[in-house]
């Protein structure tokens, strides 16, 4: 697997109080594993710092099949309660025993369907956002802006429909705990992808 973070879980909750944070969301790459050890450490600070909130959440690669070759766009869910916590473990339960390799590594996507139905089983359980620059929002922006750019009309169609698809399904699923995640960075990506957004 990919390493795509060395943060560990209490220094990351460490540093959002140091720098006076209401509270943090701990998001792995299709991984619970942090979870554990989270609520542990909540509960060892929990007296010290009693209005600190901590929420634990999953960054799943979102598809609408599970298919060699394609873009597995990152997406963010957050667990608002127990339920939601329970509709983790089992979207990212499956995603895992339907894993398979695809370019040199093990692929774990969600199915858009299985969300679907999973938000079904825990309504309002769960908040979701757009997530970075691999998210489907904001690759489908980057897409729309480049072809703006060299005034290709028929790709920055695609584009903005792909966009306009995807706002409707997560305002569908989720409604009102739907985000669009506007990531701060300092990449020429990231900055016209948030103006934009």
């Amino acid at each position: 697997r990919l390493l795509d973070s060395i943060n560990r879980p209490k220094k990351l909750i460490n540093r959002a109080i140091e720098l006076g944070l209401a509270g943090i969301a701990i998001t792995d790459h299709e991984a619970l594993c942090s979870h554990m050890e989270i609520n542990m450490y909540q509960k060892e600070i929990q007296a010290e710092y009693p209005n600190f909130k901590i929420a634990l959440g999953n960054e799943i690669y979102l598809v609408a099949s599970r298919e060699n070759g394609q873009r597995y766009f990152h997406f963010i869910l957050i667990a608002k309660n127990k339920q939601g916590h329970s509709a983790l473990k089992e979207l990212s339960s499956r995603a895992w025993m339907n894993s398979y390799w695809d370019r040199g590594l093990e692929r774990v996507p969600t199915l858009y369907n299985e969300v679907e139905e999973i938000m079904q089983k825990y309504p309002n359980s769960l908040i979701a956002t757009t997530a970075c620059l691999g998210g489907e929002l904001s690759s489908n922006t980057l897409d729309l802006i480049n072809a703006e750019r060299i005034d290709d009309k028929k790709s920055a169609e695609i584009a903005h429909n792909n966009i306009v698809n995807f706002l409707l399904w997560g305002k569908k699923v989720f409604g009102d705990d739907f985000y669009i995640e506007c990531a701060p960075a300092c990449s020429r990506d990231q900055k016209v992808v948030n103006q934009r957004l």
